[in-house]
């Protein structure tokens, strides 16, 4: 290999990183870890200075950086000793992957097959937990809970409704160009993954998540029509599965006590109990240090200093408010909170285009948003890490689709 060859060999191993992160993203933490390490490093490598430059003036690169320079300034007037609050500022540091993505050369080619990359993970979780339904006697001793093998059914479910999206929206475009048998095989596997969500375990924000990705897709693909089409199968996997998913109805029934105790204290269940308390507790320590925080890391003690009177119905305290604004603005105020909607609303703004790449841009930021009502979904691994890959990866092949140069017509053929 030449010094000339270097660049080209680099740029290489970097897409390959990125394919492997996303492969191991819905199943493994330590795989995830490694392999978005070793993109970071061939990333920074690779670096264009003059287009780093000029991403990081866009507010889709500078308002994640802030960010996470106000969660590692909070350390200074923390509960916890330096030491201590250092490592919170950790989960927040994936923040600073979206400018390093924004600013990276994706071509829709490359983007597409590191989106390959995730798929074929998920499919092959897919694969298990239809295994664990159709033979719940097998050796599925190993899974971490019924009908999820990896990590846990929020992230399993999440993971899914991204890719139920996304292949719905690859069949409505093979229909439209008239290859009628795939779009119908890329449909029905579509709905092989929002159906799992549903059959295997109900989870509230999993429903509004996939929900809302539904909303997405009739919002960018057809109004009222496609809503129509796809209300039927929908209605048939939500009553199927309460007829034959145990969990399913359960779930159910949770829910309508929770619906039934509205504003009756001590009837609702552990998880909506456990939230409301966090929530009441959250505002009044909000009042006491609105503007800065009580900095970064001391979630845990404020929860702690109040556990010997008012105990959490969870049975201990926590360090997280399930809630992202919450989680943000204990711990740096109300100028991290609003820094963090901002953030939101830029990105919602970067994909407003009507292409397939804006479009899951458009769902990976409705998701988070959506899933970080109820759980603290940037700080935390998984959801976090989705949230800066996907619209690091999305954005950069939307920011940069007009300045890549002399592309071959099958890249063009490719694009997402």
């Amino acid at each position: 290999m030449t010094k000339a060859d270097l660049p080209e060999k680099l740029a290489a191993s970097r897409q390959i990183a990125a394919i492997a992160t996303a492969f191991f993203l819905p199943f493994s933490t330590s795989g995830q870890a490694i392999g978005i390490s070793v993109f970071a490093v061939l990333a920074l490598l690779t670096l264009d200075r003059a287009r780093f430059a000029a991403t990081m003036r866009h507010p889709a690169a500078w308002l994640p950086t802030a960010l996470f320079a106000l969660i590692l300034v909070g350390v200074l007037w923390s509960k916890l000793p330096l030491g201590g609050a250092i490592k919170w500022v950790g989960p927040y540091a994936k923040l600073l992957l979206i400018p390093l993505l924004l600013a990276t050369a994706f071509t829709p080619k490359q983007a597409l097959h590191i989106g390959y990359g995730f798929l074929a993970s998920c499919l092959m979780i897919l694969a298990l937990s239809y295994a664990y339904l159709l033979w719940p006697t097998g050796p599925w001793g190993w899974f971490k809970s019924l009908g999820v093998p990896f990590k846990d059914n929020a992230v399993q479910s999440e993971c899914f409704a991204i890719c139920a999206l996304a292949l719905a929206l690859g069949a409505v475009r093979i229909w439209t160009d008239g290859d009628r048998r795939r779009a119908v095989a890329l449909g029905l596997l579509a709905l092989l993954f929002f159906a799992n969500i549903f059959l295997i375990y109900v989870s509230k924000t999993g429903m509004l998540v996939a929900f809302t990705l539904v909303a997405v897709f009739v919002f960018r693909t057809g109004g009222w029509r496609t809503a129509l089409v796809l209300g039927i199968p929908i209605v048939l996997i939500v009553a199927g599965s309460l007829i034959y998913s145990p969990s399913a109805q359960n779930r159910v029934a949770e829910m309508a006590t929770d619906i039934t105790a509205a504003g009756k204290d001590g009837t609702e269940t552990v998880s909506t109990a456990s939230r409301i308390d966090f929530w009441k507790k959250a505002s009044e320590f909000v009042r006491q240090a609105p503007l800065v925080g009580h900095g970064t890391g001391s979630i845990r003690p404020l929860y702690q200093e109040l556990e010997a009177t008012r105990p959490s119905p969870y049975g201990e305290a926590v360090a997280d408010p399930h809630n992202q604004v919450l989680h943000i603005v204990l711990q740096v105020g109300l100028i991290g909170g609003v820094i963090l909607l901002a953030m939101w609303f830029v990105h919602f703004r970067l994909f407003t285009g009507a292409d397939m790449a804006s479009t899951m841009g458009l769902a990976i930021v409705a998701q988070n948003f959506v899933g970080s009502l109820f759980n603290s979904h940037i700080s935390q691994v998984t959801q976090g890490m989705l949230y800066a890959l996907g619209v690091g990866l999305l954005g950069a092949v939307v920011l940069h689709r007009n300045t890549v140069v002399a592309r071959s017509p099958s890249d063009r053929n490719d694009a997402l």
